[in-house]
């Protein structure tokens, strides 16, 4: 734009030397037209009273081309000048305008000529000229102002432009270090808006995406999050396999199952480097050979396993390994042969007296004498107590344990009486063994419980001191009731010949006998100890014993 400027105002200097020259001539041209016919010393005289005009040259020129007039140099030693340029467009349009070296005055010349008259047949032609270097003078002045301008819009420009793109620079500086630290993973950074709009649109555009990205970030943690909570809060053990066998994810549940520590790193491991159960890798194996769900149990030192694997599909239902489900049935094992050993046990010991009473009614139908069909019927009479015995401390484990999660009716009484209520019951007992039962029970010490099952408790711990614990040579039979803990501990002593360590940790269990042949001649179910155990736990209470061989034995009822 500003060298535009330049030209256009080279082109205004040139049309203002080229007007003012031709007014010059037209001046010229009408002065010689007016004075008519004048003779060559008048025209010549003319044209040298216009060397008073400073700079400018003036030429008069024949049709023949000769010069009859000059200003500025002999006309004498100049040759014709009809060729000229400018000399010959003036005699054929009127005006002629040339710029070119003149050899007449040895530099470059700007001419303007013009026909005497314009109209009719030609006379002359008036040309006037001025050095080249004038009007270029004149340009550079007039053109000085312009290029000061310019410069100074150029500098200015420069200036604007250096302060712009210091701000540009800057502000991408910005956006590049916020930039980093999205790429870094910090969708939380948000990027200052720059001062530049481009950048700016650009920079609301980032930090929206960096918010997107943010709050999906944020969802796929609170979906991770949610799924390793509920992972670990599954009681089965969860174990994710890749088609490789390595581990994809495991549970807290399967690490506790498999005895994986907690900070045991497994995630990417080979399933055989880090279970050692070759059960798990068969079953694993077995699974990826069908689309069905695989089971097996397997025996983990004292834990049983129940293993299932079932394929592990992705969204496209395609297979990418298995899952394996862990189950500890250690206790429902354990639970089942509880039944199995207590609907034997029942079998057994409800079949020994209904096969004596059978085989001794059989006889009596037989016919005997008197004498042998009183002894068969007592006999009868004494397993059919024992039978009934039997079925009634079964009903009384079946009530215990269907009325455990149940309140119980309690009532504040004194412990003395509960106490002196069953060794009344056990009274026979003790005639029959010539046992010495002792009591040691402060008066005023009263229990919250339910009187007629801790009766029943405290009968069996007697009947039972009586029947094992008492011997000719020790007799005696203790019962120390002594405060424990904001409750009472109710001990049942013997001095008899004590219980071998190995039975004492199944001596609660229903139908176990230390010696079963003696339990059964003494009339003993089996039953006695399972029910106090029942009626501890349903009063939130405790029984335990201390025996050693030869050094009789003392069960202890903690009732709180």
């Amino acid at each position: 734009m500003a060298i535009a400027t330049v030209v256009a105002s080279r082109a205004m200097v040139k049309q203002s030397w080229e007007r003012e020259l031709e007014i010059h001539a037209r001046v010229l041209a009408t002065l010689l037209e007016r004075e008519g016919d004048m003779g060559e010393a008048d025209l010549i005289d003319a044209i040298g009273r216009m060397k008073e005009m400073e700079g400018h040259r003036f030429t008069l020129i024949l049709p023949d081309g000769r010069v009859i007039g000059e200003s500025e140099a002999d006309k004498g030693s100049m040759d014709s000048h009809k060729y000229r340029p400018e000399v010959d467009e003036a005699f054929r349009a009127g005006k002629g305008i040339s710029q070119r070296y003149s050899a007449t005055m040895g530099q470059s010349m700007f001419y303007v000529a013009r026909r005497i008259p314009q109209e009719g047949e030609a006379k002359g032609v008036i040309r006037v000229a001025i050095p080249l270097r004038v009007m270029e003078a004149g340009i550079e002045e007039s053109q000085r102002p312009l290029w000061w301008a310019f410069w100074g819009i150029i500098l200015v420009a420069v200036a604007l432009s250096v302060k712009a793109g210091l701000t540009v620079a800057t502000s991408v500086a910005k956006v590049h270090h916020g930039l980093r630290h999205i790429a870094e993973g910090d969708f939380s950074y948000r990027i200052p808006l720059p001062g530049v709009p481009c950048l700016s649109e650009l920079t609301r555009a980032i930090n929206e995406t960096a918010g997107q990205g943010e709050r999906q970030i944020r969802a796929l943690e609170e979906e991770r999050n949610l799924r390793a909570l509920i992972l670990r809060n599954l009681s089965p053990g969860v174990v994710a396999i890749g088609a490789n066998h390595h581990i994809m994810e495991m549970n807290e549940a399967a690490r506790a199952m498999l005895g994986i520590g907690a900070v045991t790193v497994v995630t990417g491991k080979s399933l055989g480097d880090v279970v050692r159960l070759a059960e798990v890798m068969t079953l694993v194996e077995e699974s990826e050979k069908t689309v069905n769900p695989v089971e097996r149990e397997a025996t983990l030192g004292d834990m049983r396993l129940a293993m299932r694997s079932t394929p592990l599909n992705d969204v496209n239902e395609r297979r990418i390994g298995s899952l394996l489900l862990l189950n500890d049935v250690t206790l429902i094992r354990r639970l089942e042969t509880v039944r199995q050993d207590f609907v034997a046990n029942v079998s057994h010991e409800l079949r020994t007296p209904i096969t004596s009473i059978k085989g001794f009614a059989e006889a009596l139908l037989d016919g005997t004498d008197a004498e042998t069909t009183e002894r068969f019927l007592k006999i009868i009479m004494r397993q059919s107590g024992h039978l009934d015995t039997i079925i009634r401390d079964l009903t009384e484990i079946v009530w215990l344990e269907q009325n455990s999660a149940k309140t119980l009716e309690r009532e504040r009484i004194p412990v003395a009486v509960m106490i002196d209520n069953a060794i009344g019951l056990c009274q026979n007992r003790i005639t029959e063994r010539r046992a010495a039962v002792s009591v040691q029970c402060d008066g005023d010490l009263t229990a919250n419980v339910h009187a007629g099952l801790v009766e029943q408790a405290i009968v069996n711990l007697v009947d039972n001191a009586v029947k094992y614990g008492v011997t000719p040579e020790s007799p005696n039979v203790e019962v120390i009731v002594t405060p424990e803990g904001g409750g009472v501990c109710i001990q049942v002593r013997d001095h008899g010949a004590g219980i071998a360590p190995h039975h004492q940790e199944r001596l609660f269990e229903r139908f176990y006998r230390v010696d079963k042949g003696r339990s059964r001649d003494l009339g003993g179910t089996g039953l006695g100890l399972a029910i106090v155990k029942h009626i501890a736990l349903i009063h939130n209470g405790a029984i335990d014993l201390s025996s050693a061989p030869g050094q009789g034995t003392a069960f202890s009822l903690r009732l709180p």
